[in-house]
């Protein structure tokens, strides 16, 4: 068991461990924008083309009560964290908002793919690639709706433009970004049961195949890049991500009766940490959160414990 979960995670926190390293060494000076652009643009999109692409057809409909279990797994904490920022810790909504989606949205893109390979093999890409697109097509509007709300009350010139538009605007953004339309594109693929020609599939694997390190070596540069500030509101985020997202995922799978290994991947995906979509986001729109960036990081550095336990707790499913 012990090995199991060595070889799960150590590999993982090595890769992120390089990149906080780096980060720390150049002293900001690493080229984050290109990488970030390099991965979120690029390798990602590839990767999760090819491996929704791959899929058998009848694999798709097993996976829609996991999509639905990782809906609720996703806002259940942000609307929690959401209060809690603006009722008990009297929070602006900006802030509020960053911080909502930090502990919302799990650090799929990075973790996801490295950790459920190690755990499951490559049966698990599909729930991976299920997984991003989700979070992006749920989380996404979850940020944009309150930053851009926030920015409209707050700056005439963008009153003047009208709320709406501007919104609508971004969400169309966001829904044309590549991290989105390539899985789309790769489970229009399968159900149309065209098969992926080898060349093509070589071609993005090239790059698609850095996805893992290069995730999780962003994640690093970005903890390495992030104030550290613990708060109360600190470690109620990270109870809200590390130990009730899991703990919602445990729920609705037994209730359910979902079936294993996908109530195993589901329960595994909801342990994963923060991931840093949030903060991006937010320096987007002028926020820098000092709250958001120690949760990402504490997050991150507790995920040791807990991905150890969920991965025993799954050991008994």
């Amino acid at each position: 068991m012990f090995h199991e979960i060595s070889y799960a995670l150590i590999p993982f926190f090595f890769s992120m461990g390089a990149g906080f390293f780096a980060g720390k060494v150049s002293k900001g000076k690493m080229a984050l924008t290109s990488i970030n652009t390099m991965l979120v643009d690029y390798a990602l999109p590839f990767a999760l083309f090819v491996y929704t692409a791959k899929m058998p057809r009848g694999s798709f409909s097993n996976h829609i009560i996991l999509v639905l279990i990782l809906v609720v797994v996703m806002l259940l904490p942000y609307f929690l964290s959401l209060m809690f920022s603006r009722f008990l810790f009297h929070v602006d909504l900006p802030h509020a908002a960053v911080r909502a989606v930090t502990v919302g949205m799990p650090n799929f893109a990075a973790i996801g793919l490295p950790l459920l390979h190690a755990v499951y093999g490559e049966q698990s890409d599909l729930t991976v690639a299920l997984a991003i697109t989700t979070a992006s097509i749920v989380m996404s509007p979850a940020a944009l709706i309150l930053l851009e709300h926030s920015r409209v009350r707050t700056d005439p010139l963008d009153a003047q433009g009208g709320e709406r538009p501007k919104l609508l605007k971004g969400l169309l953004k966001t829904f044309v970004k590549p991290v989105v339309l390539a899985p789309i594109a790769g489970i229009l693929v399968s159900l149309l049961d065209w098969p992926l020609p080898a060349l093509l599939t070589q071609s993005l694997n090239i790059i698609g195949s850095t996805t893992a390190g290069l995730a999780l070596f962003s994640t690093g540069l970005i903890l390495a890049d992030q104030p550290f500030r613990l708060s109360a509101e600190v470690w109620t985020g990270v109870g809200l991500s590390n130990v009730l997202q899991p703990l919602i995922a445990l729920l609705l799978v037994s209730t359910l009766s979902l079936p294993n290994p996908i109530a195993g991947e589901a329960i595994l995906l909801s342990a994963i940490p923060c991931g840093s979509f949030g903060i991006l986001f937010g320096l987007s729109y002028g926020v820098r959160d000092t709250t958001a960036g120690t949760t990402l990081v504490v997050s991150s550095i507790l995920s040791a414990v807990t991905l150890s336990l969920s991965i025993l707790l799954l050991k008994h499913l």
